[in-house]
């Protein structure tokens, strides 16, 4: 046998073994790309039921009007991402409601603008729903799909409606108070509810709120007491 043959036969061999390991390297890649891409629709998938979740516990009186837009936004465009991969299970019936939802809000139509917080359980339910929402505006900002500024002045609504929620749970039970002739438990009510209020001051919508709560206070004291308890 030749040296040249021999040296054929090596290349060929070389050459054999070299298309056999790109093939399984480059089948390892596909492999581990649909993987990760997998993981990535299902975490897509997680983030868009609970995103679903928050806009059925947060009524439109807690959940700023442009962050309902953003996450209805994102709800669409990503339930039609997941379609697309045969992975919206039970999401995708819900996309019509979604689009129309959108639609309503950007005419500025707030269908639950008045609902609000009824007992301690829904307040928890609310006030989670509030603090999930920061994560998620992150998320939002690291995908370059909200840029800072937005999620910041969103972020920082979320503060007041945190806020609110429990002011209009005390002055549920204030008002429950007053039915029942038990002034005193209700001015405490609505002091809790003033001092709730004032953690967010600086907040414009906050001014009409702590003017009621101080004329009911005011009231309450005057048929307490005979006489006004407070400087105005």
């Amino acid at each position: 046998m030749s040296t040249s043959f021999l040296v054929t036969i090596i290349v060929g061999a070389a050459l054999a073994i070299a298309v056999v390991l790109i093939s399984v390297g480059v089948l390892r890649f596909y492999s581990e790309r649909q993987a990760q891409q997998r993981q990535e629709l299902e975490q897509l998938e997680k983030r868009c039921g609970r995103i679903a979740d928050l806009l059925t516990i947060l009524t439109d009186r807690y959940l700023p009007l442009t962050t309902k837009v953003v996450l209805v936004e994102y709800l669409i465009s990503s339930i039609s991402t997941l379609t697309r991969h045969k992975m919206a299970r039970s999401l995708e019936p819900e996309l019509p409601g979604f689009i129309q939802l959108l639609e309503e809000l950007k005419i500025g139509q707030q269908a639950s603008i008045k609902d609000k917080v009824q007992t301690h359980v829904q307040l928890s339910q609310v006030q989670q729903g509030l603090q999930s929402i920061p994560l998620l505006y992150r998320g939002l900002v690291n995908s370059q799909l909200v840029d800072k500024a937005t999620a910041k002045d969103q972020v920082t609504q979320i503060r007041f409606s945190f806020c609110l929620a429990h002011h209009d749970l005390l002055l549920k039970e204030a008002e429950a108070c007053l039915e029942l002739d038990k002034k005193a438990a209700a001015l405490d009510k609505l002091r809790l509810a003033l001092a709730e209020m004032e953690k967010v001051v600086t907040f414009e919508q906050s001014g009409p709120v702590i003017e009621s709560l101080n004329s009911s206070i005011q009231r309450i004291e005057n048929e307490l007491f005979g006489k006004s308890s407070r400087v105005s």
